[in-house]
Formats: structure tokens, C-alpha cells, sequence
């Protein structure tokens, strides 16, 4: 991956029904340039956390 030009920060804690939204959206973008997500999870309890680790595996390009 070329160092990114964005750096996209999301900080999430038990948004378990808004993230995997969150997440189809950040990765739907179309851009010319390169861009990395980072996401914090605080220790969610609700299921959040497993819903970031789907998509750590479906695109696993950004995991570094």
C-alpha cells in the first residue's frame, strides 16, 4: 500500500447497530489518492468489536 495521503479516524464504543454502516461507507469511497482507517474500539461490549474484525479480514490490504 503507498502511504496515505488520508488518515481517516474512528473512534467507536458499543455502536454495535451504526458501524458496520460506518464502515461500508468509509470503504464505498472512490478517490485518487491513497487513504487508511483507523479504528479505536473502547472496550465495547455489544458485539462492535466482532463487526470491526469482519471487516479487518475483508479488506486485510489495511491491516499494517
Amino acid at each position: 500500500m503507498l502511504t496515505p495521503v488520508v488518515s481517516i479516524l474512528c473512534i467507536t464504543y458499543n455502536h454495535q447497530q451504526f458501524i458496520r454502516t460506518c464502515l461500508e461507507s468509509l470503504v464505498a469511497q472512490k478517490c485518487d489518492f491513497p487513504f487508511e482507517i483507523i479504528i479505536y474500539d473502547d472496550a465495547s461490549t455489544d458485539g462492535t468489536r466482532e463487526i470491526i474484525l469482519e471487516f479487518q479480514e475483508k479488506y486485510p490490504e489495511e491491516n499494517q
